[in-house]
């Protein structure tokens, strides 16, 4: 039911920089729907990302005020706003370019739905750009 795998990227600053704390997530289920738009010079075409995290994906998550009061991000991984989400297997970034200028589908998170209440098997995060 959740046959897919995601990279997300959590950016933080730290001593002025921008850090980008990648994980790599199994267990989720991504949806991709190819939009086409109107514009005054032909049409557009644009992808609408939907991605839900399995309770099973949800095992290292920390809430966002616990992420940022930690120094060591190795064993966790949260869900921010402007993270970046890669879908698939994804490698070190340095900047957004690095994905940007790969093929890789990737999107930046717009939305979050956290749905942990009910029954524990239904239990999951949907996220969206």
């Amino acid at each position: 039911m959740f046959p897919h795998t995601i990279t997300i990227f959590n950016v933080v600053k730290k001593d002025g920089k921008l850090v980008y704390n990648r994980t790599e997530i199994d267990n989720v289920f991504v949806h991709i729907d190819k939009i086409i738009q109107k514009e005054e010079n032909g049409d557009k075409y644009s992808s609408v990302y939907d991605v839900i995290l399995s309770k099973e994906a949800l095992t290292n998550y920390v809430s966002e005020d616990e992420y940022k009061a930690k120094e060591d991000f190795s064993d966790c991984y949260t869900i921010m706003k402007n993270d970046i989400v890669v879908i698939g297997s994804f490698g070190e970034i340095s900047d957004l370019n690095d994905v940007q200028r790969s093929n890789s589908e990737f999107f930046l998170i717009r939305t979050i739905s956290d749905n942990r209440y009910g029954d524990e098997e239904l239990q999951n995060i949907e996220i969206t750009d």
